[in-house]
């Protein structure tokens, strides 16, 4: 791969899991990655795309990538690499502080000045143009109809804004700091002070290096403080890497978890439940028995659903919220998944659409008996947080913005100023009063319009004391529309787990393998119930008050009538409930630790096109012997020998060249 060609996509999950089982694999001696600007985007920065939270879990996952390696290897024979002409924003820089060797074209800068934001107010010019803006909330911090109704900012919004980048530029400097003390604490020879202690001078010096010389950072100056460590050119320098060729890191991640696949104790063979059940499979609802069954008695491997929450959430589109629910419910009737991962980057949006996620997520949980973890990414708040409220477990990044708990609702009024000013004359038609934009609520109508945003507000507040349990009071106080980093957020209950991506996932397949005995149940109870739906027969009406419990019970005796048109045997239904079946299959000495670098399948159920936004936009390689490069090649040719039927007769010497540049 040439760093002139497209750079390639890799999801976020993907990265991190690649990063987890490079930093495992024996056979995987350096990471080098280089970032370049991709074909036809001009003078825009170079940056990875990412958010301060996304970016963290990176570094958290390269600054382990170096630590096992320093595990595996003797000093000089492992190493990280990140090249890059020139930092366009302080977050890639952030994440390159975690490789051991930084390198950066001579010309290139580094702009460091620590985490701020700029915050526009509106008032002044929306009144300047005729716009009233009224408001409907019950939150004493209203920031998001606050810059249309204030003319700067209110003093409680400014308190909460500055206790979050306080802890976000922590967080920031901690992880530089903890990167490259060992280099920065280097320069203590040149300076007076040299019985401070490393970490502290590192620090001191870093808030030093972004408050007086940031954003003007040179290369040059920043390998003479430490920030990097080489000047140079932004190519892979082959001549380099002796110790093995590269490897494209989703080529890798590809590869690795075939050979995982393969390395598994595969599925046991079928006792007589399911092959009675495999005798069954004309109909759908057998076959998804078989693979229920299958899946409970696979003790090696767990598979966990992941559903994307993503952008604003609104009721319709792209991002509407019936797509994430139909995900959620899709991840939820698969036989083969235990465990449901709900990953959110999302500010909020729709209160309707958020609420109807909240609903979909208890529906997983009391319908299918299968647990829901949250992993919060950059942002959650507001209608994301509503969504969220009755996962299990909640995790999320120190640098995820979350909270935002509150219900507001803007109304803006054209007024006379507006319709003079851009000569404007209007007439309206109605049978029930002005209710437009054009007019101003008062009395009734406005105390209609506050009552209705309170309900609304309450609504939300008793969700998160039932999701949370937590106390109304302990709700209440953080119910006023703060807006809190993940650190913050654990000390106020309203996540549960510091923790990425991976460990989100890791979380989820563990309590999922645990809860196998109740998921099974229900699953059973779920696919019975289609099936005697299905059935239509004169007796299935007697099962109705079974089908209405919200716990799904199966009855141990099947109708012979129900039986033969269902086609579901009553010794089966009557084996699932029975304690010793299920038992068996329970082997008491072996204990399941979940690692998605070996006994994880992931599955992804997408809600649309931008179901993976954030993408990873760089050439990052591995660098091992012979092994990782045959593995790499090996599943490129499964794969095109299962797509070979399709190529036309043009394409097939393409696909043949692609496995040659890998050999």
């Amino acid at each position: 791969m040439k760093p002139d060609d497209d750079s390639p996509k890799i999801t976020m999950l993907n990265a991190l899991t690649a990063l987890h089982m490079a930093a495992d694999d024996p056979r995987v001696t350096h990471l080098d990655v280089c970032v370049v600007p991709a074909a036809g985007t001009r003078n825009r920065p170079v940056s990875l795309g990412l958010g301060f939270a996304q970016t963290d879990e990176l570094l958290e996952a390269v600054l382990k990538f170096n630590q096992k390696k320093a595990e595996q290897y003797e000093s000089g024979n492992w190493g990280s690499s990140f090249t890059i002409d020139s930092f366009d924003d302080q977050l890639t820089y952030y994440f390159a502080s975690a490789f051991n060797k930084i390198v950066v074209q001579p010309t290139g800068q580094l702009p460091l000045t620590g985490i701020s934001w700029i915050l526009p107010y509106y008032k002044k010019l929306l009144d300047n143009v005729g716009i009233e803006v009224q408001t409907g909330s019950c939150m004493e911090y209203n920031s998001a109809s606050a810059p249309f109704t204030e003319s700067d900012i209110p003093d409680k919004h400014k308190d909460n804004g500055m206790s979050i980048l306080f802890h976000l530029n922590e967080v920031f400097l901690h992880a530089i700091t903890l990167s490259r003390a060992s280099s920065i604490a280097a320069l203590r020879t040149e300076i007076a002070d040299e019985n401070k202690d490393p970490y502290r001078f590192a620090q001191d010096f870093m808030h030093t290096a972004m408050t007086q010389h940031g954003p003007y950072i040179d290369a040059q100056m920043a390998k003479r403080i430490g920030l990097i460590t080489d000047v140079g050119g932004t190519f892979f320098d082959d001549e380099g890497y002796k110790v093995g060729k590269c490897t494209e890191i989703g080529a890798y991640v590809k590869a690795r978890r075939q050979e995982i696949e393969r390395e598994s104790h595969g599925t046991p063979v079928l006792d007589a439940m399911l092959v009675k059940l495999a005798q069954l499979q004309r109909r759908q609802w057998t076959a998804n028995m078989t693979k229920l069954l299958r899946t409970y008695q696979s003790q090696d491997r767990v598979t966990v659903g992941v559903v994307y929450l993503h952008g604003s959430i609104e009721r319709g589109g792209a991002n509407g919220g019936s797509l994430v629910c139909k995900a959620l419910i899709d991840a939820a009737e698969d036989p083969e998944v235990e465990s449901i991962v709900l990953r959110v980057d999302s500010a909020g949006g729709d209160f309707v659409a958020s609420d109807a996620i909240a609903s979909a997520v208890k529906m997983v949980q009391t319908k299918y008996g299968k647990l829901v973890v949250a992993s919060y990414g950059n942002t959650a708040a507001s209608g994301a947080y509503l969504a969220t409220t009755h996962c299990d477990c909640i995790f999320a990044s120190p640098a995820t913005l979350t909270g935002g708990i509150g219900v507001s609702s803007t109304r803006p009024v054209v007024t006379k100023r507006f319709t003079d000013l851009f000569e404007l004359g209007t007439r309206l038609f109605t049978l029930t009063g002005p209710n437009t934009n054009w007019h101003k609520l008062e009395s009734e109508k406005l105390e209609a319009f506050k009552s209705f945003v309170g309900k609304t507000n309450d609504s939300f507040i008793a969700q998160v004391v039932s999701g949370r349990n937590i106390s109304e009071e302990e709700a209440e106080s953080v119910a006023q529309g703060q807006v809190f980093t993940g650190l913050q957020a654990k000390g106020n209950k309203l996540i549960d787990v510091i923790g990425g991506f991976v460990y989100s996932v890791e979380a989820a397949a563990q309590c999922g393998y645990e809860n196998r005995a109740h998921s099974l149940r229900s699953m059973t109870g779920h696919y019975l119930q289609s099936a005697i739906a299905s059935a239509q027969c004169e007796c299935a009406a007697d099962y109705d008050p079974i089908l209405k419990d919200r716990k799904y019970q199966v009855p141990s005796e099947l109708d012979p009538r129900v039986e033969r048109k269902v086609g579901f045997p009553g010794k089966i239904v009557k084996a699932i409930l029975d304690k010793s079946y299920l038992d068996k299959f329970n082997d008491p000495t072996y204990k399941y630790d979940a690692d998605i670098t070996k006994n994880i399948r992931i599955k992804e159920f997408s809600t649309s096109d931008t179901s993976t936004s954030g993408l990873l936009s760089l050439i990052a390689k591995l660098v091992g012997g012979d092994l990782v490069r045959e593995a790499v090649a090996s599943a490129l040719r499964q794969e095109r020998d299962s797509i070979a039927s399709s190529l036309s007769a043009v394409e097939q010497p393409r696909a043949e060249a692609d496995i040659m540049d890998i050999k």
